[in-house]
């Protein structure tokens, strides 16, 4: 592609994405898009070609074809289906030998003279090798085009015994079959592939939730079954591993506010009020029309990280100009240590929003290889250090000057 300056005004890697798919459309071809790298490591991981799949396994090749080719049928109705192909069978022509055991060993020819020969004269294995230097040519001898393809003649091949030479038919007999050219297999069963592309804005996760109710009015042979494949086996995992480093994430992030302010209350204060930090983050999210993935989820939980340092720091600077009244203080006394504290603790908030604001603001401006990624590691950091400003230098003091109210109020009575 031309570099992205000189791109028409507007247009995003999706639409030259679209444009290309309605113009290659080339009669028993599909299109499938995806970028090299990317696609050669899925294929090396998953065996699939394209961002998703559905791996169909069964007995029969035949039925799986035939299952396979209606699965196929019914994702291309999908309104988010970009492009959906499926395994076909392709034949090839095989030489099937079935021999005579108890005529080789009346004659003593062991199975593999029967078998070399056919494997050197039809096959053209490698009888031996040619050194020129540094160079290596393999040297084959076959029987020529004309003869390899006619019965007859292989069956007149002479196989050396003890009693001299006898031609092949007397040990066995030699037919050309059809059958499949590539059998997949997986599981200790028979394997087909179907091969999906969604639509340009549509996860795997997405996708595949509302396929499944596709796939369920197709009918299946007993013993048959499919499973997804491709990106959402990265998601499947990575949701499952999330299941524990959520809550363990959580769990440390409130240990380490208890071990920065001492305080038990004002602990539960600060972690109870974090959600209000991700607001922000959901209300971007949304803005941008992203999916909640696993990129969207780290940048949740760095944003977390960064609420609860802020408002630790606000924390400790109201608890500061509180000692400096005293134990015994008034409830105005106490508001104005409250707006002081607050008051100082604005310009250097102010000035970390901006830094974590301005340092991301290139990456959604991006468009490079892996800036998708990037963007929604960003987006929830940059919309959640808004609401994160509103709950540091808002609710934390408000919070904290009803607890130290209160107190008052008891010292009083």
């Amino acid at each position: 592609l031309k570099d992205e300056s000189k791109w028409r005004e507007g247009i995003t890697t999706r639409d030259i994405m679209q444009e290309l798919d309605k113009k290659l459309q080339l009669s028993g071809l599909i299109n499938s898009w995806t970028y090299p790298i990317r696609g050669r490591i899925d294929m090396l991981l998953t065996g699939i070609r394209t961002p998703l799949g559905i791996k169909l396994y069964g007995n029969d090749l035949y039925k799986l074809e035939d299952v396979a080719t209606r699965i196929e049928q019914k994702l291309k109705d999908f309104n988010k289906t970009l492009s959906v192909t499926s395994d076909k069978i392709n034949s090839g022509y095989y030489l099937d030998i079935d021999l005579n055991l108890e005529a080789m060993s009346r004659f003593g020819v062991a199975k593999s003279q029967i078998l070399d020969a056919i494997s050197y004269l039809v096959g053209a294995q490698r009888v031996s090798t040619l050194y020129n230097k540094d160079e290596r040519y393999a040297i084959t001898l076959r029987l020529d085009a004309k003869e390899r393809s006619d019965i007859r003649a292989l069956e007149e091949l002479k196989i050396i015994t003890r009693n001299g030479y006898f031609p092949l038919k007397e040990f066995a007999k030699l037919k050309y079959t059809e059958g499949p050219s590539v059998i997949k297999s997986e599981k200790g069963l028979n394997v087909a592939f179907i091969y999906i592309t969604p639509k340009p804005g549509v996860s795997a996760t997405e996708y595949q939730k509302e396929a499944k109710a596709l796939l369920e009015k197709v009918d299946m042979p007993t013993g048959y079954f499919v499973e997804w494949a491709g990106s959402i086996e990265y998601v499947e995992s990575a949701i499952e591993k999330l299941q524990y480093i959520i809550p363990l994430s959580l769990v440390l992030v409130f240990i380490l506010i208890y071990f920065a302010i001492g305080q038990l209350n004002y602990s539960f204060v600060i972690f109870f009020s974090l959600p209000f930090a991700l607001l922000g983050g959901l209300l971007y999210i949304y803005y941008l029309d992203y999916n909640i993935s696993i990129a969207v989820i780290v940048g949740f939980l760095s944003l977390i990280g960064v609420a609860a340092e802020t408002s630790i720091v606000m924390l400790i600077y109201l608890q500061e100009e509180l000692e400096k009244i005293g134990s015994r203080f008034q409830k105005e006394q106490l508001k104005e240590a409250i707006f002081k504290g607050a008051v100082m603790r604005l310009r250097p908030k102010l000035m970390t929003v901006f830094a974590i604001i301005l340092s991301l603001l290139p990456i959604m401006r991006s468009h490079g290889v892996g800036s998708e990624v990037m963007q929604r590691i960003a987006a929830p950091m940059i919309g959640g250090m808004v609401s994160s400003t509103l709950l540091t230098l808002i609710l934390i003091p408000v919070i904290f000057y009803m607890i130290e109210k209160r107190k008052c109020n008891t010292r009083q009575m």
